[in-house]
Parts: structure tokens; C-alpha cells; sequence
């Protein structure tokens, strides 16, 4: 009898990001699963009884690696430094509002509610922190006091979902989405 190929966990978790990011919640499977990592699906199985616990534990990892991160960066003393870097991972993982939409697909299932609700809080950690980074910088007189906080934090969000239709490199859009939120588009 042959031995099962055992799978590693940051392979899996990377492939199952992949996956997701190309197919989608409802179109992802272990079949397309095991096909990526050439292995059986049995495999897989062997490790997450359905594709539901295997999202949430990505989700659940993507999360805490980004609060680990947004952590990190408020560490950062220089006020300028730390908003560039916050912007940065953000940028860098822009694809954060599929994971979103994700957990919201599986809520409408109604399973899972309590692991999907760990996720929803530990994404509240970063959130926190984006408000608190806005704050920093109205305090630093980097960004308008008067400025609304909450929207602030939504612009920075969105901002970092635009294409790269100009292929432009992570550094210039980083330059351009720094040089929007804190100057505007205003000829003052």
C-alpha cells in the first residue's frame, strides 16, 4: 500500500489563498485543492473534514498575521515612517476585502458563526489600529484635525482596492496613495 504524501501546512495555506483568490469561495474545492498541490483528496481531508474549516483556518491565519504586522508597525516611533509601513501591508495584501467577502458568503450559511466571529474580532484589532494611526497623524498635523477619522480609514481601504492598471511598482503606488491621503487633489 502506498504511504500518503503529507502535506505542509504553509503549502497548503498558500495554495488554498491562490485558489481562493482565482475561483472564489464557491467555486474553490478540494478537488482543485489536491490538483494544485499533487496530492490526493484524500489528503486533505485528513487534515480539515470540509472546505468551510479549511477557509476559516486560512482566514483565521490571515488575520493574525496581519495584526501581528499592524503590531509591529505601531511600534514604529516616527509618525511618517509608521503610516507609510501601515499603508504598505495594506497594499500589499489588498486583496483583504475578498477575505471579507468570504467570511460573509459562509455567515450567510449560518455554520461556523463562533470561528467566523474570532476572525471578525481579531480583524477589529486592525481596524482599531488604522484608527488610531489616523489619530497619531492629525496629532502630528500630518492629516486635517477636522478630518472625520472613520472615513479616513475607509478612503485608505478603498484606495488600496484600485487596479494597477498603470503597472505602476508597489513603491509608486505607495508614493501616490501617501502623496492622495495626505495632500488631496487640491491646488491650495
Amino acid at each position: 500500500m502506498a504511504r500518503k504524501k503529507k502535506l505542509d501546512h504553509h503549502a497548503l495555506m498558500k495554495a488554498t489563498e491562490g485558489l481562493l483568490l482565482e475561483k472564489g469561495y464557491n467555486a474553490f474545492t478540494f478537488g482543485l485543492l489536491a490538483e494544485r498541490l499533487s496530492v490526493g483528496r484524500s489528503t486533505i481531508y485528513e487534515y480539515y473534514p470540509n472546505k468551510d474549516e479549511l477557509i476559516i483556518a486560512y482566514l483565521h491565519g490571515f488575520a493574525y498575521e496581519r495584526v501581528k504586522e499592524s503590531q509591529d508597525i505601531m511600534q514604529i516611533e516616527d509618525i511618517q515612517a509608521k503610516f507609510r509601513e501601515f499603508i504598505r501591508v495594506f497594499l500589499k495584501y489588498s486583496h483583504i476585502q475578498l477575505v471579507i467577502k468570504m467570511l460573509e458568503q459562509m455567515e450567510e450559511k449560518g455554520a461556523y458563526s463562533n470561528k467566523i466571529q474570532v476572525v471578525r474580532e481579531v480583524s477589529k484589532e486592525i481596524y482599531s489600529d488604522s484608527l488610531l494611526l489616523i489619530q497619531q497623524a492629525k496629532e502630528a498635523g500630518m492629516i486635517k484635525k477636522e478630518a472625520n477619522t472613520v472615513f479616513i480609514s475607509y478612503v485608505i481601504f478603498n484606495l488600496i482596492q484600485i487596479p494597477n492598471f498603470r503597472n505602476q511598482t508597489e513603491e509608486e503606488r505607495l508614493e501616490e496613495i501617501m502623496d492622495f491621503i495626505l495632500n488631496g487633489v487640491s491646488c491650495k
